[in-house]
């Protein structure tokens, strides 16, 4: 447990050279918002970190009434807290809400309408998922509640631990930490849509480049075959025969202008 307030400069400046919960869905790559190059760079100082939005604003005010929302309908008893890995100093891990005695918490969030309405339809996005797995690591707990609010009414899910993704987190969180302290940037692989999108198009247009080769290949073959010993021209293409130290070669196929 660490005695800082949450969001004050002397937090934000301790976070630096940790690894907390937020950072996590970065480092793995699923953060809609910010690439591990950019977490990186903050991490050492060489860029501000991102602005505060209107939406991280209006979740930040809307906060408080939430977790009063969450513990109404739970009847659990929360308090905001910082808490760091038993094993591993530089993981951290800020939660909104944890009781006294450590067995429950709850993430809280105050989204827009879509995102909400996900938690409506029993969804939690991704991004998310993999921040509340990092609190799970650090707290040990075996669950953790997820906590939608839109400022009138909330949504309560579990989140149930994953221990095979957890490992994987902690795999990608060790090498970033070592990028930190080694001052190297991260090795990453871009993973925004428009990136992925054009990545995958690349990709079929080399199988069908190399389809293409193949039936190129093929019709050559059988012109050269249909020339038989003279030459041949017609539709466009002409197949010329030629003698070369002894044997018959014919031309690649050019077409006439």
């Amino acid at each position: 447990m660490i005695a800082l307030e949450q969001n004050t400069e002397e937090w934000l400046e301790f976070r630096k050279m940790k690894i907390g919960s937020s950072d996590a869905p970065i480092i793995m790559g699923k953060s809609p918002w910010k690439t591990p190059q950019q977490l990186w760079e903050e991490k050492m100082g060489l860029r501000e970190s991102s602005y505060e939005s209107t939406a991280m604003h209006r979740g930040k005010h809307l906060e408080p009434a939430a977790r009063k929302a969450f513990e109404k309908e739970t009847g659990l008893v929360v308090w905001p807290n910082v808490l760091i890995h038993p094993e591993h100093e530089f993981i951290i891990a800020s939660l909104d809400g944890i009781t006294m005695d450590g067995k429950a918490a709850v993430e809280i969030k105050c989204p827009g309408q879509k995102t909400h309405q996900m938690a409506l339809n029993g969804e939690i996005p991704r991004h998310y998922q993999i921040q509340m797995q990092h609190q799970l690591a650090v707290t040990g707990l075996k669950e953790m509640f997820y906590y939608s609010y839109d400022g009138q009414r909330g949504v309560t899910l579990k989140v149930q631990r994953d221990n095979a993704l957890i490992e994987a987190l902690f795999e990608k969180e060790q090498e970033f930490f070592c990028c930190m302290q080694e001052h190297t940037p991260p090795q990453t692989q871009r993973s925004d849509l428009p990136w992925l999108k054009l990545a995958e198009e690349w990709k079929v247009i080399q199988e069908q480049k190399k389809a293409l080769k193949e039936q190129e290949e093929s019709c050559r073959a059988a012109l050269i075959d249909l020339t038989g010993n003279g030459s041949s021209e017609g539709g466009g293409v002409r197949v010329t025969q030629y003698s070369r130290k002894g044997r018959i070669a014919y031309e690649k196929i050019p077409l006439l202008q």
